[in-house]
């Protein structure tokens, strides 16, 4: 069975830099965590373009990231993403790592955020 008032959202690398347009179009995410997220450097559309969906995201967001990411630079990429994301609340936690997070951060840190905001398992 599934409560589906308590829907989370999970995305990683590219999942996560698309995770703008899901989260604005999907009302029934309640809360989300991007892992290894950042902005894109290469152009697109505009109405597909997801950093015009930041401003817009109004769930609580978690984001996991390497603070030597080669793929989402920590400045270039993540940084920016952070900044205009919106959200009700949002946190930002940069380990000491590439395009990845400790992986028992990243269960412990998930399972956190979403018990907080979806409520404990039962």
């Amino acid at each position: 069975d599934m409560d589906t008032s308590r829907v989370g959202f999970i995305g990683s690398s590219w999942g996560a830099y698309m995770a703008p347009i899901a989260l604005v179009a999907e009302p029934r995410f309640k809360a989300a965590v991007t892992y290894v997220a950042g902005l894109g450097m290469e152009g697109t559309r505009p109405e597909v373009d997801p950093f015009n969906y930041l401003p817009r995201v109004k769930i609580p967001v978690l984001m996991l990231n390497g603070k030597y990411d080669y793929f989402f630079p920590l400045e270039l990429a993540q940084k920016p993403f952070y900044q205009w994301l919106g959200g009700a609340e949002k946190k930002n936690l940069v380990y000491e790592a590439g395009h990845d997070v400790p992986r028992v951060e990243l269960i412990k840190e998930t399972l956190n955020w979403f018990d907080k905001y979806l409520g404990p398992v039962r």
